[in-house]
């Protein structure tokens, strides 16, 4: 089989890393694996050739079996040339990683949001599957993408190795855990949708917590604002973008996922992996992927609800870890990712040769 990934660029980010771990699955089982992107920037080192397009540049169709494209230009691009892809016998693929109204009314308001959607969705259409990450997305789309397929979960690899954690970094958040207290830690692109702002307000409330934020975005102004209106500046450590975050959890007590709106969850996931204890949002994609056993849940916007849920992670940090980790190995390792795909291509394959 051969295969083409079709990415926005290669830059460490969210689908950029799910489609990383597909890849590394699968390569060995295939004959032939490219990645093309769009954008020119630093990224992740793929196990196979990586080449950089522009949406007017076809490449040749010809040359796979199958075109596997994750996000919005990607699906474009797909959409875009479609009569030749399909002229050349080629099985199309898309992921749906996001709820797309909810994600950009976040950062770019209500009316672009459903104006992307009317776009964004006749491109799925033309796909040979669309396949959502979760059942929360499955139940959103499943009346307007006849192409859907059941859900495949993203799958997480991740080498917990603190070790290789910059020492300097790590010094700096060791220092706030010797003040006494618990550590709350968090790393995302910051943005609106993310929710941090909430976990800057509980400090206001809780003294004896301090906080580490690790990423960039254009929410790290406001929430630096926010931080000195409320006095509690010297409790929060904002970090840069860094690579493999997790491995600055070893001294982080809770990991905190409170965001309004997410697709899956991938931070989440890679906390269970390092056994470090997750309060997060109770947002119904997150009910989903863990259950009360795995992580503490609060009520959005609801800050005594946050602190109440803080103090039940404290209470059962252990034991909580431990089943979040068990549910983590069992459901959304990356060899069943790949494993699940693998098999959806050779299905659409056999459709094609009447098998």
């Amino acid at each position: 089989m051969k295969l083409a990934l079709i990415l926005p660029s290669l830059v460490n980010k969210g689908p950029i890393i799910v489609a990383h771990t597909l890849l590394t699955h699968l390569v060995s089982r295939l004959e032939r694996a490219d990645v093309y992107y769009f954008d020119e920037s630093e990224g992740m080192n793929f196990p196979c050739p990586t080449h950089r397009i522009r949406m007017d540049q076809p490449i040749d169709f010809r040359a796979y079996d199958v075109i596997h494209s994750h996000m919005y230009r990607p699906d474009k691009y797909v959409h875009k040339w479609r009569r030749e892809i399909r002229e050349a016998g080629v099985k199309t693929v898309t992921t749906i990683h996001q709820n797309i109204y909810a994600n950009i009314k976040y950062s770019h308001g209500a009316v672009v949001g459903w104006a992307l959607m009317q776009i964004w969705l006749p491109c799925m259409r033309s796909f040979d599957a669309a396949v959502p990450i979760s059942e929360e997305l499955y139940r959103l789309y499943r009346r307007r993408l006849p192409n859907i397929t059941p859900v495949i979960y993203n799958g997480v690899d991740i080498r917990y190795e603190p070790e290789k954690a910059e020492p300097v970094i790590n010094e700096r958040i060791q220092t706030m855990k010797e003040t006494g207290g618990y550590v709350i830690g968090s790393y995302a692109a910051i943005t609106r949708r993310k929710g941090l702002d909430q976990l800057i307000r509980l400090l206001a409330v809780r003294p004896e917590l301090k906080l580490v934020i690790i990423g960039e975005g254009d929410e790290t102004v406001r929430l630096k604002r926010l931080a000195k209106r409320l006095s509690v500046q010297d409790r929060i450590l904002f970090l840069p973008y860094l690579r493999a975050p997790y491995n600055y959890l070893e001294y982080i007590d809770i990991y905190a996922m409170p965001s309004r709106s997410e697709g899956f969850g991938l931070a989440h996931v890679e906390a269970a992996f390092t056994r470090t204890p997750v309060v997060c949002s109770d947002i119904p994609v997150f009910h989903e992927l863990f259950d009360e056993k795995d992580v503490a849940f609060f009520e959005l916007e609801n800050i005594d609800s946050l602190s109440s849920a803080v103090d039940r992670c404290i209470a059962r940090m252990e034991k909580q870890s431990e089943h979040a980790y068990a549910t983590a190995c069992e459901k959304f390792a990356g060899s069943c990712m790949a494993d699940r795909y693998f098999n959806l291509y050779e299905n659409l394959l056999a459709k094609t040769s009447g098998c």
